[in-house]
């Protein structure tokens, strides 16, 4: 699917441009800057996400954070503390296939898939897609480990800490509601003074035909992605041991 994008700012000017000036009035006009366009007054709601077309992982890949080795080279059992934390990220890429823009600026809000959620990967309230149409948002889980490892009378034990992590791959789509006005300062062309400013309902400026769903409450707009997540969903400690050749000064 190609990228579709609407520009919010172009579609002020378009208004500005068929705006019922008389001829004179429209040259003593200068072209719109984003800094003449005031959406103060203008109202944006986002409704939550809908994802489709998912699918996970069908088994949690493990990785190893970290490995002890304890040697008992003595004569009888003994018991060693394991205390460790280490640090990893869960990760979202959020990109977007039909979305609308502010100029150069993304301002879009979404809630993350319910698996990302339910998983306590780190992620909480809302994705606020601000600077591109292809984002990654990251979020730091800490493991902890405060274990005794019980090692007998002439054995190694291994200990690692093992963490699996999940898989979200979907699409998804977000309704954006519109509501309120626009106001538009006009400029002079000689002097960049302020000769003017004109009001716009959202309805007349965001129309069916420019992709919008309209109503006498406001204007809506569907945002559609695609979401690819990475998380962590458990942790264990791995036992393992061998015998200590003691003879040859080796392991067995």
């Amino acid at each position: 699917m190609a990228r579709e994008l609407v520009d919010l700012e172009e579609l002020v000017r378009e208004w500005v441009d068929d705006f019922p000036f008389d001829k004179a009035q429209k040259k003593e006009f200068d072209a719109v800057k984003p800094q003449d366009i005031n959406w103060d007054h203008m109202n944006v709601t986002h409704s939550p996400s809908e994802y489709f077309d998912s699918s996970r992982a069908q088994k949690p890949k493990s990785h190893v954070l970290f490995t002890a080795h304890f040697t008992n080279d003595t004569d009888r059992q003994q018991v060693y503390a394991l205390r460790t934390e280490r640090r990893t990220n869960s990760t979202c890429v959020i990109s977007l296939m039909k979305s609308y823009t502010i100029g150069a600026s993304v301002e879009i809000k979404l809630t993350p898939p319910n698996p990302i959620i339910e998983a306590n990967a780190g992620f909480h309230g809302e994705l606020s897609m601000e600077k591109s149409v292809e984002e990654t948002f990251e979020e730091e889980l800490t493991w902890s480990v405060d274990n005794q490892i019980t090692v007998p009378e002439g054995f190694i034990t291994q200990a690692d800490l093992v963490i699996k992590e999940d898989s979200f791959t979907g699409d998804f789509k977000s309704e954006t509601k519109f509501d309120g006005k626009i106001h538009v300062a006009m400029r002079s062309r000689k002097d960049n003074s302020v000769i003017n400013n004109i009001t716009g309902r959202v309805q007349d400026i965001f129309t069916k035909d420019k992709g919008f769903k309209v109503d006498k409450t406001g204007c809506y707009f569907t945002t559609i992605g695609k979401c690819k997540c990475r998380f962590g969903v458990e942790q264990h400690v791995k036992l393992s041991q061998k015998r200590i050749n003691v003879e040859n000064g080796n392991e067995d």
